[in-house]
């Protein structure tokens, strides 16, 4: 086996490329979502002004997906660290090398749990909505909620996991 191909036999090498391929999963996903809301969105006002027809649930799939979608993206954000940051007291703070790692640190870890406890309660929620369906097509609602439950609780993990692993690569990657 060459260098350039990762093992199998849990090396960091092959957890980073295990990592970065469920983030390039979740960002295919999540543009999928968003082309077919768009495809959705041009068929549906083509067939409004054209034909006087328009798609009867367009909206009612566009929010469902678009719900989906954001979960997603906030795992894709979450991970590449490119998420909003308040940096009023970063002056400060860069005075003293050890306060930044350690504020990261807090930061994290408090983004990581409210994650966490953001997905679960989704999930809790989506059990109640067994029965609950969409007035148009009469979808069901609960397999959204728990998509957007199990994103964020991946969201979580993901956060998590950048507390503790300083990862400079993938952001370059996706510049």
């Amino acid at each position: 086996m060459s260098n350039d191909q990762p093992s199998l036999s849990g090396t960091p090498k092959f957890c980073d490329l295990l990592y970065h391929r469920l983030i390039q999963t979740l960002e295919y996903m999540a543009a999928i979502m968003l082309g077919g809301i768009m495809l959705l969105t041009f068929t549906d006002v083509i067939a409004r002004y054209a034909f006087h027809r328009p798609i009867a649930a367009s909206f009612e799939l566009t929010e469902m997906t678009m719900q989906v979608m954001i979960y997603l993206c906030i795992a894709v954000a979450v991970a590449s660290n490119d998420h909003i940051k308040v940096t009023l007291i970063d002056p400060l703070i860069k005075l003293v090398p050890f306060l930044k790692t350690s504020a990261d640190k807090i930061s994290g870890s408090i983004i990581a749990i409210s994650l966490g406890l953001l997905g679960f309660a989704e999930i809790n929620l989506a059990q109640g909505k067994a029965n609950e369906i969409t007035p148009v097509l009469e979808l069901p609602v609960a397999p959204v909620a728990w998509l957007i439950g199990i994103a964020l609780c991946l969201s979580a993990v993901l956060a998590a996991r950048a507390v503790f692993v300083a990862d400079t690569n993938y952001g370059e990657h996706n510049a």
